[in-house]
């Protein structure tokens, strides 16, 4: 109990210039692989984000499991003057039926986020690693694919729901993860015209994957 009141004092004194994200660094010599370090640092991960305001940060670490797609309106895109749930809920089914086309469905894809920064994304029990980290306090997520998926890196927003929570990409970054993953996993060459479909009518919004762990 000493021990973990002497830490967190410690990151709590650095918390206006640490992020989470740092602190999961800093800390991650006390871990060594123990079960009770690990759950220490998050438990002192979630103080820190209490202590600086962001109580909607999403922490990373930890299995997540692919439920839908999730969609933000925006750009001149004609759905974006409509107001309410009902029309992103449509747009998501929209989407979802478009992704279901290519295996894209819930379980077939998770996401492993490793407290030494590496993850892996797992589509159709093949799995794609890479490496993370969080800036913005929390709310943005930097993913880097290795050699498998062409060097890829993607830069996505973070919003914590009820479930889980939302990463969200530019529309052309996460069709190019899909697009070069499913040829990698699947061998599948025949999904053009699914893709160019997402392309053309949801180039104005921000695409990603509801998360739940």
């Amino acid at each position: 109990m000493k021990k973990f009141l002497a830490i967190a004092t410690a990151c709590l004194m650095i918390a206006g210039s640490a992020s989470a994200q740092g602190l999961s660094s800093l800390l991650g010599g006390l871990t060594g692989g123990n079960t009770d370090a690990s759950s220490l640092l998050n438990t002192v991960s979630n103080v820190v984000y209490a202590f600086t305001g962001n109580t909607q940060a999403v922490s990373l670490p930890g299995t997540w499991n692919y439920g839908g797609a999730a969609i933000a309106l925006g750009g001149d895109n004609v759905v974006s003057n409509l107001a309410g749930t009902a029309v992103s809920s449509g747009v998501e089914g929209k989407i979802d039926g478009y992704l279901a086309k290519v295996g894209i469905v819930p379980g077939a894809m998770t996401f492993t986020f490793n407290e030494d920064l590496t993850f892996v994304c797992t589509i159709k029990n093949i799995p794609i690693s890479g490496t993370w980290r969080t800036i913005d306090d929390g709310n943005t997520v930097q993913l880097q694919f290795g050699k498998t998926m062409k060097f890829l890196n993607m830069t996505g927003s973070l919003k914590k729901t009820a479930t889980g929570c939302e990463v969200l990409f530019e529309s052309n970054k996460l069709l190019s993860f899909l697009k070069t993953a499913l040829s990698y996993v699947a061998k599948q060459s025949s999904t053009a015209s699914t893709f160019a479909s997402l392309t053309e009518n949801y180039k104005d919004m921000k695409l990603g994957f509801k998360l739940t762990k």
